[in-house]
């Protein structure tokens, strides 16, 4: 029992390991969804304020920058997803080989007890014999 106890505090550490890292990847993705409604936000600031000679001459180069942006931070996104998908399997993993130790101790322990059942009835068995025996010898 004592080899199982060690792989599951083993892998609960693990499982623990893979979740804060999950944690951080979704983090990452709220703060990539968060810059684009930002520039979103900002875009559609500039374009208000086209309203003024300056605004209409510079409009143009900020708008094409802006949407260069944009791509790269929805590409980010799109590969933040593909990390998250990826490490929610390793997590699931983990989860799952987790479970079979946590199962495993559990049988051992129940086999465990069932052994020492019967060896406490065998016992107990052989003390009422014994006593049988003696009051039938008197």
């Amino acid at each position: 029992m004592a080899k199982l106890d060690g792989i599951i505090r083993f892998r609960k550490w693990e499982l623990d390991e893979q979740r804060r890292d999950l944690a951080v990847l979704l983090m990452d993705r709220t703060e990539l969804v968060s810059s684009l409604e930002q520039l979103d936000a900002e875009m559609l600031a500039q374009k208000s304020m086209a309203q003024n000679d300056v605004g209409t001459m510079t409009l143009g180069a900020y708008i094409e920058g802006a949407r260069i942006k944009r791509a790269r931070i929805l590409d980010d996104i799109r590969k933040k997803n593909q990390e998250i998908e990826e490490k929610q399997d390793v997590v699931s993993d983990a989860f799952r080989e987790l479970k079979t130790f946590e199962i495993a101790e559990r049988r051992q322990i129940e086999i465990f007890r069932k052994e020492l059942d019967r060896y406490e009835q065998d016992e107990l068995d052989e003390l009422g014999r014994r006593a049988f025996e003696a009051v039938s010898a008197l």
